[in-house]
């Protein structure tokens, strides 16, 4: 019986493991960001801040998601193997947004730490209003 019963404690334990991991997501420095977007073409490089900010200042290749809703309507027609590359301003809506998309997508996330901020002022480039770059 006691067999029986640490045979299934060790059950439960390896399985909340495995949903943790699925969970996980993984913040990344801007030279790392970059390494990822430039080493795979095949990705999905995502903005979640507002339409405004968005149209302002972006990384190059980068689609606008400034509700769940949007963000959710592009990956559900999203292949699962795709990297999926989430960046913000200052990085605070996007590890929300990684948060969001971990809880009910299997896609690897990557969230840029420190964000477009930190992005810009490691000296990478960014596009700017009427697509003008820095």
């Amino acid at each position: 019986m006691k067999h029986i019963l640490l045979i299934s404690i060790l059950i439960i334990i390896l399985t909340l493991k495995v949903q943790a991991q699925k969970m996980k997501f993984e913040k990344v420095s801007a030279k790392k960001f970059q390494a990822l977007i430039l080493e795979d073409e095949d990705n999905l490089l995502i903005d979640v801040d507002s339409k405004n900010v968005f149209d302002k200042a972006r990384i190059q290749g980068s689609i606008s998601a400034e509700t769940s809703q949007i963000l959710y309507s592009i990956l559900d027609t999203t292949p699962e193997n795709l990297p999926v590359l989430i960046y913000c301003t200052s990085g605070d809506r996007s590890l929300k947004a990684c948060k969001l998309i971990k809880k009910s997508y299997p896609h690897k996330v990557f969230n840029l730490n420190g964000g477009l901020d930190r992005w810009e002022a490691k000296g990478f480039k960014i596009m700017h209003k009427l697509n003008s770059s820095k």
